[in-house]
């Protein structure tokens, strides 16, 4: 990506904080028709392993170099986890 470091630093952030949280929410979503638990506790143990998937994002963000990798290696996963929570929650009902 070319521009300045602060506009990278930028679109870092943007990448932690926005893609980050698409896929851990779609993570959290897809998990607790995967897990052998009731579905309160499967969907507790799914929000709050969403939350590690976010701070790993997020940490991996920072750490590779490649902006263009980080984006789809964020975004990728979760529209793939999304279409697969709502494949789950269509056949689960």
């Amino acid at each position: 990506m070319t521009g300045g470091p602060g506009q990278r630093l930028a679109v870092r952030v943007l990448l932690a904080v926005f893609a980050g949280y698409a896929l851990a929410s779609a993570f959290a979503m897809a998990l607790p028709s995967l897990l052998p638990k009731p579905r309160a506790q499967a969907v507790l143990t799914a929000t709050l392993l969403g939350f590690v998937v976010h701070l790993v994002a997020a940490l991996w963000v920072f750490t590779e170099p490649d902006l263009r990798r980080v984006a789809a290696g964020l975004l990728l996963p979760a529209v793939l986890l999304t279409a697969l929570g709502l494949a789950l929650q269509q056949t689960a009902t």
